[in-house]
């Protein structure tokens, strides 16, 4: 009882207690996402209100909050509040209506903020009077290649260019010459500033002469005399992957169809960035006593938002049995590992549910994560789940494992539910987008349609793509593919990869549609930094997919 006391001090402050906590606030690809719960005895309601006392307009989602009400023996509801907004997390608060008539404000401080890339602003001023009017604006080097980027005055005409690197051969350049509407902006009066814009990947012979070059410079011929741009903010690719995709990408247009056939320029770059033979320092927690054999491991990756783990312990208390299932949580988040250890603890003393952690020393993205979590499963049968997945009923994981343990059987996924019980996962198909021709994309066919606008005759039913956002699967079937292909970064298209290589097995992949959960879908996910390189991102991992399965993805599309 003095733990769960303390538990409540710890939750509610040591001043007088207010009848709110909020336990996250994070930055989304278009607002903000604030995670809390309130009194649900002395709370009206919540929102966010601007400076200027103007309501901002959000959705919220009610969450069950068990491990509040076991803390501090009071009802309590749970929320989420996402905002799209352009202000700034300065400019607006958190307000509380309360059922006395009071009103509570408080002042929101991002976890994990984000910070943009810094591109040095076109200053026409300091430009000099030379001939040639130009910035090599940064570059990145991952083993033999460099990326560079930046701007030159001469309407896109210059396409031959040279890495001016002391004892480096150049074996092949590839160039994308494109418009900036900042060079426009800067140079309105000049035809010239169509087209500046210039992308450069060069492939040398050698890994080591880039290292320890402290300036860096482009050679190219303008107006009959050989120019040079130079830099010295050159950046080690592989030191921060994240923020040096987001700077190798964020100016490539994939939906441009010559942008397009130079997709090929930067998937040896960042194959390089994110190595699939990582393998990160593992340090494993555990809390409470684990069933000695389990029949079930279920594998939860973790990142940016922990407090996930919070709300699905809760959950599982209720929906689980412990006897028979173990959980593994994998957190992908190097940064957070002190506040997930924090609350691992934190929850061990609300919940009599036994789980354990491991925390990886290094990020290695969704399919790795999992991979890692596999390593560690004692039962022969995987459960793969998103961190954002609810359970809604008893009964869930006993009918995805009375599916998958027949032989000729699979993977076994559910139907996925958006929180006002509309469809968000009920299969994936192939489907092709305008935009990206001779691309097939996952679709999730009646996504967003009524449950009752789409019945079913039988429990099972043979659904080739499914996603591993909630997954059954033998423990020896993952193991006898690989497990998740490490060439797809930052989650995309490793699912249906997966799915496809179990079905050149001979399994026959199941979804059971009476096995219902809820799904805020991709809500970790929003905690990647935002921009045009994280769909870029996509775009590649798409030609990697298409490239290994097009026979197999045009069948099934012409099945549909």
């Amino acid at each position: 009882m003095n733990k769960i006391k303390n538990v409540a001090r710890r939750l509610l402050g040591k001043e007088a207690p207010k009848p709110y906590v909020i336990d996250s606030v994070a930055k989304t690809s278009t607002g903000y996402c604030v995670v809390g719960w309130y009194a649900t005895s002395t709370v009206q309601r919540v929102g966010l209100i601007s400076n200027e006392n103007k309501p901002l307009a959000s959705d919220v989602t009610f969450i069950e909050r068990s491990d509040v009400v076991s803390a501090t023996g009071k009802p309590a509801t749970g929320f989420q509040l996402v905002c799209d907004t352009e202000l700034d997390i300065s400019e607006f608060q958190f307000i509380v209506l309360c059922t006395d008539g009071n009103q509570l404000k408080a002042s929101l401080t991002l976890q994990g903020d984000i910070q943009p890339i810094d591109v040095p602003s076109i200053d026409v001023s300091k430009m000099s009077s030379s001939s040639v009017k130009g910035t090599l604006e940064y570059a990145i080097y991952v083993d033999e290649y460099v990326y560079v980027t930046g701007w030159l005055l001469d309407a896109g005409k210059t396409k031959s260019f040279d890495l001016n690197i002391k004892k480096a051969i150049t074996k092949d350049t590839n160039l994308i010459r494109y418009t900036r509407s900042d060079v426009v902006n800067a140079f309105a009066d000049s035809a010239e500033s169509v087209n500046a814009g210039f992308i450069l990947v060069f492939t040398l012979d050698s890994a080591e002469l880039v290292q320890s070059v402290k300036q860096l410079s482009i050679e190219f011929e303008y107006a009959d005399k050989l120019e040079k741009l130079s830099t010295t903010q050159i950046y080690n690719g592989k030191s921060d992957q994240m923020t040096n995709a987001q700077r190798m990408l964020n100016a490539w247009q994939a939906h441009s169809p010559s942008h397009l056939a130079k997709a090929d320029m930067f998937i040896p770059m960042l194959d390089k960035m994110y190595p699939g033979d990582v393998k990160p320092s593992v340090r494993r927690l555990d809390f409470g006593n684990a069933a000695a054999s389990p029949s079930v491991s279920m594998i939860v990756p973790l990142y940016g938002r922990i407090d996930f783990m919070r709300y699905q312990l809760s959950n599982f208390q209720r929906f689980i049995n412990a006897e028979t299932v173990e959980v593994i949580y994998v957190l992908d988040d190097p940064k957070l590992a002190n506040e997930a250890t924090k609350l691992a603890r934190e929850m061990a003393q609300i919940v009599s549910f036994p789980f354990s952690l491991l925390i990886l020393g290094k990020n290695v993205g969704f399919g790795k994560a999992n991979n890692i979590g596999v390593e560690y499963a004692r039962a022969d049968n995987l459960l793969l789940l998103n961190s954002d997945i609810l359970p809604k009923s008893m009964q869930w994981v006993e009918k995805l494992l009375e599916t998958s343990n027949k032989t000729e059987v699979g993977i076994v996924g559910a139907r996925l539910l958006f929180e006002d019980n509309t469809i968000q996962h009920d299969g994936m198909a192939p489907m092709t987008v305008n935009e990206y021709p001779g691309l097939l994309f996952n679709d999730h066919p009646k996504k967003g349609w009524p449950i009752h606008l789409s019945p079913y005759a039988e429990n099972e039913e043979h659904c080739t793509l499914l996603t591993a956002a909630c997954w059954m699967i033998k423990k020896s079937d993952f193991n006898a593919v690989g497990g998740f292909d490490p060439m797809y970064i930052l989650g995309d298209f490793e699912d249906s990869d997966l799915c496809l290589k179990i079905e050149e097995l001979g399994k026959r992949n199941m979804i059971r549609r009476d096995v219902e959960l809820y799904h805020l879908e991709r809500q970790s996910q929003n905690l990647v930094k935002p921009g045009r390189w994280k769909h870029n991102i996509t775009v590649l991992n798409a030609i990697k997919y298409n490239n290994k399965w097009k026979s197999k993805l045009g069948d099934l599309e012409g099945k549909l």
